[in-house]
């Protein structure tokens, strides 16, 4: 077995300084949009679809609207399973999508662009997630909000409900406010 040349400990010293000044960049560019993503699939485990709107090893569809900030980070999820069920990114337009969505993800970013979008996805079974703490709250199902350096959840019930989607109680028991 080849032995590495001795180097004295000193050559250690400005690698752990430029180590421990870069690690600490890096764990924050954890990127909050791939955290964020995530969170949505996280929360995608604790939801249920009815059997004729997701048929058994069906693509889940996860939209997410078009120049979303987030977007590149929740087209990571692409494959990914849930359930019995792969999970399919689409990119959402203003107008109502070729195939429908289970659930969409509609970012704050895009606040006024994404208005027409909540319209059309309201009512058309669609569970919104979103990051918009402004978002009127018969529109999204779930928003995500920061407190400091974690992220929350609320539910508004009446848009999960429109959805038909069934969210476990493990979830709601995490959300910071449950709406009725």
């Amino acid at each position: 077995m080849d032995r590495l040349p001795h180097r004295p400990a000193s050559w250690w010293h400005p690698l752990c300084a430029i180590a421990l000044g870069v690690l600490p960049a890096l764990a924050h560019a954890v990127d909050e949009a791939e955290l964020e993503a995530a969170i949505v699939y996280n929360i995608l485990l604790f939801a249920e679809w009815p059997a004729e709107a997701l048929a058994k090893g069906a693509p889940l569809r996860l939209c997410v609207a078009a120049g979303n900030t987030l977007a590149n980070a929740m087209k990571t999820l692409q494959g990914r399973e849930l359930g019995s069920s792969p999970i399919e990114t689409l990119e959402l337009a203003a107008t109502a999508p070729a195939k429908p969505c289970h659930a969409a993800f509609v970012d704050a970013a895009a606040r006024e662009k994404n208005a027409a979008l909540l319209k059309t996805l309201r009512g058309s079974g669609t569970l919104v997630i979103s990051d918009d703490e402004q978002v009127p709250h018969d529109a999204a199902g779930i928003v995500l909000m920061r407190a400091g350096t974690k992220f929350v959840f609320e539910v508004n019930l009446q848009p999960v409900r429109q959805a038909r989607v069934q969210l476990s109680s493990k979830l709601l028991r995490l959300a910071k406010t449950v709406r009725e």
